[in-house]
């Protein structure tokens, strides 16, 4: 064998080894664009690729939407529709659904309670002093018109829900009225009824007042008016615990005093009262006391109405 040549088997194993390496390759590029085309020929269920559209109409019916689009095609016109419903149960709120909050806290399920309002309560101690005139009718008599002092809420509680709305209140007060006779009156009392008599000739009336002592128990409703006025009615239960009258007289030169006690006043009467308040500090109130002051005929049958101002602390 002539050595300028190299040995046969050699070379032929040479050969089939190229030859692998050619076919492995031109397999790989094969297969590649296979995989590209095959990527970008497969598209997701929900898109569909509508060519010369020239009608797109989309319209919602609760929770059911649906897509309508017309196209030219060579025969003719072509309808496309495509619908998708919503399930109520979801929770995951539509980016373009309108989300209305309702006063009071009353929202959908599934917020965050920071979201919505609270019933918020409070307390409070001295809560509307008061002071003010009050004009007696029905059998008034010889009793002239009075006056009333008193603490509507020595201290209460307060439901609302939140600052500037509207609050329920419930409190414990204090009051007192004071009934003065006409001039030359005095109060005198037989058995269990009381009533006024003329003074007489060479008596000289100092006072003459009948005084009662109430416990109240007042339930008010607030409704704010902006940020600093507020109006406030309600009903006030007013127990009358304790009453005397008394009269101051003067006989030529000697001074006499009388005293009675253990009057039959109503131990329960009701009142009616609004008021009208400005920065939660000075008010003006009006109250309507629809029951007589005592049963008949164990005093005079008065009734009244109260104008007067309040202040709070």
């Amino acid at each position: 064998m002539d050595g300028r040549f190299p040995n046969r088997p050699q070379c032929q194993a040479q050969i089939l080894h190229i030859m692998k390496k050619i076919y492995l390759s031109f397999a790989f590029i094969l297969s590649s664009i296979f995989h590209i085309f095959s990527q970008s020929s497969e598209l997701p269920d929900t898109v569909k690729i509508i060519e010369n559209a020239n009608k797109v109409l989309i319209s919602r019916s609760a929770d059911t939407t649906l897509i309508e689009v017309e196209s030219e095609k060579d025969y003719g016109k072509d309808l496309f529709s495509y619908s998708v419903t919503v399930d109520d149960s979801d929770d995951t709120d539509s980016d373009d659904s309108f989300d209305f909050e309702i006063p009071f806290g009353i929202g959908k399920e599934g917020r965050s309670s920071s979201s919505r309002k609270r019933l918020q309560t409070s307390y409070f101690v001295m809560g509307n002093v008061y002071l003010g005139q009050r004009f007696n009718y029905s059998d008034k008599g010889n009793v002239k018109n009075s006056y009333e002092v008193g603490v509507r809420n020595l201290i209460g509680i307060r439901w609302s829900y939140g600052n500037y709305c509207p609050s329920f209140s419930i409190g414990f007060g204090y009051s007192a009225q004071r009934y003065s006779a006409q001039k030359g009156f005095v109060y005198a009392k037989e058995g269990s009824r009381l009533f006024l008599v003329p003074a007489g000739d060479g008596v000289e009336v100092k006072s003459t007042d009948l005084q009662v002592f109430t416990f109240q128990i007042p339930l008010l409703f607030t409704i704010p008016l902006g940020h600093t006025v507020e109006f406030v009615a309600g009903a006030v239960g007013c127990f009358n615990t304790y009453a005397r009258a008394s009269s101051e007289l003067k006989i030529d030169s000697s001074k006499y005093k009388t005293t009675y006690k253990g009057l039959q006043q109503r131990l329960f009467t009701a009142e009616l009262t609004a008021s009208l308040g400005v920065c939660n500090i000075l008010g003006v109130y009006a109250s309507w006391s629809p029951m007589s002051l005592f049963q008949s005929p164990y005093g005079p049958q008065l009734k009244s109405w109260s104008l007067g101002a309040t202040i709070n602390f």
